[in-house]
């Protein structure tokens, strides 16, 4: 009778206990579903993507000007990148010194498939580009390194390239340019599992050339006696390490590190897997951090910490590709993403206080067919990324985002501000009669990098 009894009061301290961890998880739940509902980015509006149109039947926000800066091509790499690789993802944009900076990162036919190198294009107007030049070139890995717990030795093998932020610009005003090298044993390796070698940094100067590439961090698991490149504090530059101490102190752009950096490395605030950090204040203070799979949370205290775990945005649909949010000219907010479970089209929300979108206009609904086929590629325009905080403000007071098309492509699009859906005034189409540059302003282009749009003269002066 006596152990009978013990083992019902066991029973009984177990359901207890299910019952308390059950009850606090509610309340933690609760907790949280209450934090996301009074004070997260969520979309109020009513309009959604129709993903059986590749515009997706959205209204086309006003204005918008996209533009192919680099158009993939194995037949004639001397009109695209100089090399004729045909991966191309992942681009940054940053504006300094009246120019705009975009660097891409570049394989030869498919992701995480060496060799590796980032690259970078520049433009004075965002409309005519350079020709790429490599910023970050290849890194070989030095044969007979293994990678803990992955099969094979590495043999004639160089690094996968991979980062979610590419400009710095520092509080001297000097900009910095910076990537990460991964290492992928094989084609279905993950280079972002926190065993690469580590992240560089690499001034870009006015005239155009490029200082030293020094690593800035490296991960545990790599040999630092194996580096092609020196750790920052052997720079006899100042302001270079002076820069490097300033983004290691900053949580929100460590943050953007956490895919490749190690999963306990104590400087990333937030060790969880969420990927491609976008954030913007709040006239408050606040930030709110937006990732992928619209995921969000908002930090009181400069990205240290964040009020709650991420969770999806209330009204927001998107899957796996980035979405981009910012303070645009006008005070007002906006959110650049794919809103549908694919990576196409391209579409803008609007916002007056940064945290209630109301509407979804297009940005980018012409979908081209993938030209050349490779590992991990997607159909449509992905990845979106605009200017951060910080890294610069273009004079004419319009968003300009870059993302890539089908991973092979790279664009950018400008789009005037206040992102509008409709026209009020009579349109005026006597080019002649209007400045040089405006006569489309309030038209949508493609402009191809093989096939211009533009307006130009005739020979008699007239357009």
């Amino acid at each position: 009778m006596k152990q009978k009894t013990i083992t019902m009061i066991a029973f009984k301290n177990i359901k207890n206990n299910i019952s308390l961890s059950f009850t606090l998880l509610l309340a933690f739940g609760a907790v949280n579903s209450a934090i996301a509902q009074n004070d997260t980015v969520r979309y109020v509006g009513k309009t959604l993507s129709n993903v059986d149109y590749h515009h997706g039947q959205l209204s086309p926000a006003v204005g918008v000007h996209a533009t192919q800066i680099m158009r993939a091509s194995r037949e004639h790499p001397e009109k695209a990148d100089g090399f004729g690789w045909t991966y191309n993802h992942q681009p940054t944009m940053a504006y300094w010194d009246d120019t705009f900076y975009l660097q891409y990162l570049s394989d030869p036919a498919g992701e995480h498939i060496p060799p590796s190198q980032t690259l970078i294009m520049t433009s004075k107007d965002g409309v005519t580009w350079k020709m790429p030049k490599v910023i970050f070139p290849i890194y070989h890995i030095p044969d007979g390194w293994k990678k803990d717990g992955v099969e094979g030795v590495a043999k004639n093998l160089d690094a996968i390239m991979h980062q979610r932020m590419g400009f710095y610009t520092s509080k001297d005003k000097r900009l910095f340019a910076l990537a990460y090298y991964g290492i992928a044993m094989d084609e279905k390796d993950d280079p972002n599992d926190g065993k690469g070698i580590g992240r560089v940094i690499r001034e870009i100067k006015k005239d155009g050339s490029f200082g030293e590439i020094y690593f800035i961090r490296y991960n545990k698991s790599w040999d630092k006696s194996k580096s092609a490149f020196p750790f920052y504090t052997q720079a006899k530059d100042k302001g270079l390490k002076k820069a490097c101490e300033e983004i290691l102190s900053d949580p929100l752009v460590l943050q953007q590190w956490v895919e490749e950096a190690d999963r306990d490395d104590e400087l990333i605030p937030l060790k969880k897997p969420y990927k491609a950090l976008s954030s913007y204040h709040l006239p408050n203070g606040d930030v709110v951090g937006l990732w992928k799979h619209a995921l969000t949370s908002i930090s009181k205290d400069g990205g240290k910490s964040w009020e709650y775990m991420p969770v999806r945005a209330p009204g927001f649909v998107n899957s796996n590709a980035k979405i981009w949010g910012q303070k645009t000219s006008d005070n007002r907010y906006t959110t650049v993403y794919n809103p549908s479970e694919y990576r196409w089209p391209l579409a803008i929300s609007t916002s007056d206080d940064g945290l209630n979108y109301k509407d979804l206009l297009l940005v980018h609904g012409e979908i081209s067919p993938m030209r050349y086929g490779g590992n991990y590629k997607s159909a449509g325009p992905q990845y979106v990324r605009g200017i951060s905080e910080g890294d610069g403000i273009p004079p004419d007071g319009k968003l300009w985002v870059s993302y890539s098309v089908n991973k092979e492509d790279i664009w950018v699009a400008s789009i005037p501000v206040p992102v509008v859906s409709t026209v009020t005034e009579n349109a005026n189409d006597f080019f002649n009669n209007l400045p040089d540059g405006q006569e489309l302003k309030l038209w949508n282009t493609y402009d191809l990098a093989w096939a211009s749009t533009k307006i130009e003269k005739k020979t008699d002066g007239k357009k």
